[in-house]
C-alpha cells in the first residue's frame, strides 16, 4: 500500500483493532504468520508508533507481556504501561514480504513521524549493501551520546525485543546466504569444533553393516536428524539410534 499524500489521517490500515484490550485475541489471531507494518496509536494524545515484524502476532503479543515492556524502558512501553491497552488502537498498516519489511517501515517512519520511535531509521541490518559514497559518508559521521549507550545497552547483555531478535536473525541469515564459507573456513572451523567438542564418533548400520565416521557428536547429529544430546544418551545406554544406528565413540 502506498500512500501519496502528505496528510497521515488518509492512511487507511489493512486492519484496526480500536481496544488493543478488547481485541487482544483477535490481533494474535488475525496476524498469526503474517509479516508486515503495525502501528500503535494512543488514544489520548495521538502520539503513535510504527514497527515491522516477520511475524506480527507474535511481535505485537511481546507488548502484552508487562516484564518485556518492563526489561526495555522505551517510550512506547511506557506509555502502554502508564495509560493502559484500552487506550491504545493498533493498526496493521500493511502486510508485505519479509525481504520488504525495512523499506516499507522507513516509508511510514517517514511519513507518520511517529512520536514514540526514539530511532527515526528502521532497522537496517538486512544485507543492506551501501554504495561507496554512503560508505564514505558514514565514517566521517560522529556518533550521538544517546546512540552510543543504546548500542551499549544492546552488547552489554541486555535483553532485547522480539522485533530486533527477528531481524537479527533474518539478517544473519541473509548475510550467510550472500557470503558462502570457503572450503578452507569450513575445515577450520570443523577442526576447532573437533577440538573443542573432542569426541569423534562411528555410526554402524546394524542392517547393512555400512559404517560411517563423524568427526564430532554435532556432525552426527546432523546426519541423522537428531538433537547432539541423543547422540550422547545413545553412547551411554548402547541403545539404537531409530532402531537402526548403532553408535560409538571413536
Amino acid at each position: 500500500m502506498k500512500n501519496l499524500t502528505n496528510n497521515p489521517s488518509i492512511i487507511i490500515p489493512i486492519k484496526s483493532y480500536s481496544n488493543a484490550f478488547l481485541n487482544k485475541n483477535a490481533i494474535l489471531l488475525d496476524n498469526k504468520g503474517k509479516s508486515g507494518i503495525y502501528r500503535w496509536i494512543n488514544k489520548l494524545n495521538s502520539n503513535s508508533y510504527v514497527g515491522s515484524g516477520l511475524n506480527l502476532s507474535k511481535r505485537v503479543g511481546e507488548y502484552y507481556k508487562e516484564s518485556e515492556l518492563k526489561i526495555n524502558p522505551r517510550p512506547i512501553h511506557a506509555a502502554l504501561l502508564k495509560h493502559g491497552y484500552t487506550n491504545f488502537t493498533l493498526e496493521i498498516l500493511e502486510y508485505c514480504k519479509s525481504d520488504e519489511l525495512i523499506e516499507r517501515e522507513q516509508y511510514y517512519l517517514d511519513f507518520l513521524n511517529p512520536e514514540y520511535n526514539i530511532l527515526k531509521h528502521a532497522y537496517s541490518l538486512l544485507g543492506f549493501k551501501h554504495s561507496a559514497e554512503n560508505i564514505a559518508k558514514f565514517k566521517l559521521k560522529t556518533i550521538s551520546e544517546e546512540h552510543k549507550n543504546l548500542l551499549s545497552s544492546v552488547h552489554s547483555g541486555k535483553e532485547v525485543s522480539q522485533e530486533v531478535r527477528d531481524k537479527l536473525s533474518l539478517a544473519t541469515t541473509n548475510y550467510k546466504n550472500n557470503n558462502p564459507l570457503s572450503p578452507e573456513a569450513l575445515a577450520n572451523i570443523t577442526a576447532k569444533t573437533t577440538e573443542r567438542e573432542g569426541v569423534s564418533v562411528r555410526l554402524l548400520n546394524t542392517q547393512t553393516n555400512e559404517i560411517l565416521d563423524f568427526p564430532t557428536l554435532t556432525k552426527a547429529a546432523e546426519y541423522l536428524g537428531i538433537k547432539r544430546q541423543a547422540i550422547r544418551n545413545a553412547i551411554n545406554r548402547g541403545s539404537l539410534v531409530k532402531e537402526l544406528y548403532r553408535i560409538s565413540e571413536k
